[in-house]
């Protein structure tokens, strides 16, 4: 274990990287600061204290890959166990597992096409797609982190997104919701062509 996650970590009061978690969330989903904060019931100053503290300012976290996370969430786990926070240990190991786990599931299907003539399913070439939008080499990895940014940010705004990707808005369309990217047809409220985004987006979603 490195001794000095476990200073970095130490200097955090117990406790608190419960809410750490919930204050990463939130920056990675695009929250701001003060949003984020009070999702985590603490201020901001406090919040943007922590984020400069642990390195998760929102540059650090876009431009964190994948493992590079997975890495980081098991070491903090680690540092906490050893420090005897326990429950703050263990909901950093669960953020470890269930990164984990997307990475395999998503490798492994990967794996069995490119073993196979079969064509891909439907939700590897749906995160083909948006891994060819994004450009620069993005994996199909990159794609799923991508696809969860934009949904999760919507779902805080108050959207409801569907099985098939579509997005609903008990309250009303927000004045200010994210660009739609590239890889929809379309804003994922105001589907017109069905078909389309049945063939695009909604096969595809329903399998991820």
């Amino acid at each position: 274990m490195d001794n000095d996650t476990v200073t970095l970590l130490a200097g955090i009061p117990e406790g608190r990287m419960l809410r750490v978690r919930i204050l990463e969330t939130g920056l990675r989903t695009g929250l701001s600061y003060e949003t984020a904060a009070a999702k985590a019931r603490v201020g901001k100053t406090t919040a943007t204290g922590w984020a400069a503290r642990l390195g998760i300012r929102k540059r650090e976290l876009a431009a964190e890959t994948p493992d590079m996370r997975r890495a980081r969430h098991a070491s903090w786990a680690l540092a906490l166990a050893e420090l005897g926070r326990m429950d703050e240990a263990a909901a950093w190991e669960g953020e470890t597992r269930r990164l984990e786990t997307t990475l395999r599931r998503i490798g492994d299907r990967a794996a069995d096409t490119e073993a196979t003539s079969a064509p891909p399913p439907e939700d590897l070439v749906f995160l083909n797609r948006v891994a060819g939008v994004l450009g620069d080499g993005a994996g199909r990895i990159a794609a799923w982190f991508a696809m969860f940014k934009y949904y999760s940010t919507l779902r805080e705004l108050g959207g409801c997104p569907g099985a098939d990707g579509q997005v609903t808005w008990p309250e009303g369309l927000p004045p200010e919701v994210p660009p739609t990217p590239e890889w929809l047809p379309c804003d994922p409220w105001a589907v017109e062509d069905e078909e389309v985004w049945e063939r695009e987006v909604g096969a595809g979603m329903r399998r991820i």
